[in-house]
C-alpha cells in the first residue's frame, strides 16, 4: 500500500518502509490499523472513537493509547514533510499526504484594461463609492467613543488565542492510590510528544509515605514543549477536600527522580514563611455587592539537584458581571537554597471571559488587558530560580494582554493553567468573598 512517493506499508510484514531513507520500521497492530483507515479516509476526519475501536477491537482501553499511538507513528514518520498526521481538536485525526506539484503553466496574458483617466463609454462612475470612505471613519470614530470598538477588539484577541483542545480521562497509580487524571492538551500543542500518566510519575518514590490513607484522588496533567506540570488533589468526593493540593513541574525532557517524602517536609519548611499577600483594595471603583474569588496554591519546580523553586501564589478574581471583571495574579518564588529571598512578580487589569465545553468540563478563558505590571528580581538567584526569572522575562514581562484558563472548579477550588513555567496546571485552595 502506497503511502507516498517514499513511503509504503507492508500489511502482511506490519511495516512501514522509507525508500528515501532505506529504512524499515515496525507496526503494531494498532498502530497499522490505524495508519490504514487514516489512509483509506485520506485528507478527511477520523473520530477517536473509530480509530480506538480499529486499533484495539473488543477491548476497553484509555484514551491515552489512541494519543500515544499517533505521537509513535508522528515519529516514524518524521523527515516526510509531504505525510502530516493531524490532530483535529475535540474531535480525532486527520491524515493529508501531499502529492507532487503540478507542473507550472505558463500564465495567459492579462486583457487590456483601460487607464484609470480614461472614462468607459457609456458607463458613469458610481457616486456611492465617494461617500464609502466618510461613513467608514464615523463609523469607526463612533465605535472608538462609545468603547463598543475595544470590546470587539478584545473579543476578537480572546477568540484566535490558543484554546483547550482535549481534556482526555485517564488512570493510574500514585503509589497504592488509585488516581482519576485529566490530560489536558492545548491547540498548539497537539504534536508534542506525550508520555503515559503512570510513565509521568514512574520516578516518584515513596508516595504511600507522603499519603498514608487511601482516599480517591484527581489530577490534571499538561505536557508541553518546554514544561510539564501535574495538579493533585489527594482528597476528592466530588470536590476537593485537600486543603494544600501537590502542584509539581519538571523540564520536558527530564524524568528526574522525586522522593515524595523528603519532598514534603521540604514543603514544610519552605512554607513556614508567607512573602505572598493580596492588598484587597488594589481594585479602584466601587466594589460593594460584587463577588470575589479568592485563590492561593504552592507549586514547586524540581530537577536533577536538591533545590526545589516554591512558586506562593495568591490571586483574586473580581466579577463585575457574567462576562468581566478585575484580576490580580502576585507569585512570589523562592527556593530551599536562598529560602530568606524571593522573587515577586504581580499583575493586574480587567479581563472578559468566554466559556465552553470541551470533552463533557466547563472552560474558562480570561482575557486579560495588564494596565499594571511588577516584577522585583533578587540579588542572588540559584540555578534553578533563574529558570522561572528567564521564563518571566521571555514570556510575560513583554505582554500587554494576557490569557489564563480555568479549568475545573468547585466550591472550594479550582484548576487554572497560569503563565508561570511556560503554561502550568495549579490546583488552587478557593474562598468566595461577597463585598
Amino acid at each position: 500500500m502506497k503511502l507516498s512517493k517514499h513511503l509504503t506499508i507492508d500489511e502482511e510484514r506490519r511495516e512501514l518502509i522509507d525508500h528515501k531513507l532505506n529504512q524499515t520500521h515496525p507496526l503494531s497492530f494498532a498502530e497499522l490499523a490505524i495508519l490504514t483507515l487514516l489512509l483509506q479516509e485520506h485528507g478527511g476526519v477520523v473520530d477517536k472513537q473509530t480509530l480506538t475501536d480499529a486499533g484495539w477491537p473488543g477491548r476497553v482501553v484509555a484514551q491515552s493509547s489512541l494519543t500515544q499511538c499517533v505521537s509513535t507513528l508522528r515519529r516514524k514518520l518524521a523527515g516526510h514533510p509531504e505525510v502530516e498526521l493531524k490532530t483535529i481538536p475535540r474531535y480525532g485525526y486527520s491524515l493529508c499526504c501531499t502529492q507532487a506539484a503540478p507542473a507550472e503553466v505558463a500564465p495567459s496574458p492579462e486583457p487590456r484594461r483601460p487607464q484609470l483617466n480614461q472614462a468607459q463609454p457609456g458607463r458613469a462612475r458610481p457616486r456611492w463609492r465617494w461617500l464609502t470612505l466618510p461613513a467608514v471613519l464615523i463609523l469607526v470614530a463612533f465605535l472608538h467613543l462609545s468603547g463598543t470598538l475595544t470590546q470587539i477588539t478584545d473579543w476578537v484577541l480572546l477568540m484566535n488565542q490558543p484554546g483547550v483542545a482535549e481534556i482526555e480521562a485517564d488512570r493510574m497509580r500514585v503509589g497504592s492510590h488509585p488516581n482519576q487524571v485529566h490530560r489536558v492538551v492545548f491547540e498548539d500543542e497537539t504534536a508534542v510528544e506525550q508520555v503515559s500518566p503512570q510513565q509521568f510519575i514512574a520516578n516518584w518514590q515513596r508516595a504511600d509515605e507522603m499519603l498514608p490513607e487511601v482516599r480517591p484522588q484527581q489530577s490534571y496533567l499538561k505536557q508541553s514543549a518546554d514544561f510539564d506540570s501535574i495538579a493533585l488533589c489527594a482528597d476528592y468526593d466530588g470536590q476537593c477536600r485537600d486543603r494544600q493540593p501537590l502542584n509539581l513541574v519538571r523540564r520536558h525532557d527530564q524524568q528526574p527522580p522525586l522522593d515524595l517524602k523528603w519532598l514534603q517536609e521540604t514543603k514544610l519548611r519552605m512554607e513556614q514563611v508567607t512573602y505572598n499577600k493580596i492588598l484587597l483594595d488594589r481594585f479602584d471603583g466601587p466594589t460593594e455587592g460584587m463577588l470575589e474569588d479568592v485563590y492561593r496554591a504552592d507549586v514547586y519546580y524540581y530537577g536533577d539537584s536538591d533545590n526545589v523553586v516554591r512558586g506562593d501564589l495568591r490571586f483574586s478574581v473580581l466579577y463585575q458581571s457574567d462576562n468581566h471583571g478585575q484580576l490580580l495574579v502576585a507569585a512570589c518564588f523562592t527556593d530551599a537554597v536562598n529560602k530568606e529571598i524571593s522573587m515577586r512578580y504581580e499583575f493586574s487589569g480587567p479581563f472578559r471571559v468566554q466559556q465552553r465545553t470541551v470533552d463533557g468540563k466547563a472552560v474558562k478563558r480570561f482575557l486579560i488587558d495588564v494596565d499594571n505590571q511588577n516584577f522585583r528580581r533578587p540579588e542572588q538567584l540559584s540555578e534553578e530560580g533563574a529558570v522561572i526569572y528567564r521564563e518571566i522575562q521571555r514570556a510575560v514581562l513583554s505582554k500587554k494582554q494576557m490569557t489564563l484558563h480555568q479549568l475545573y472548579e468547585d466550591d472550594q477550588s479550582g484548576v487554572w493553567s497560569l503563565p508561570l513555567w511556560g503554561e502550568t496546571v495549579v490546583w488552587a485552595h478557593r474562598a468566595k468573598l461577597t463585598l
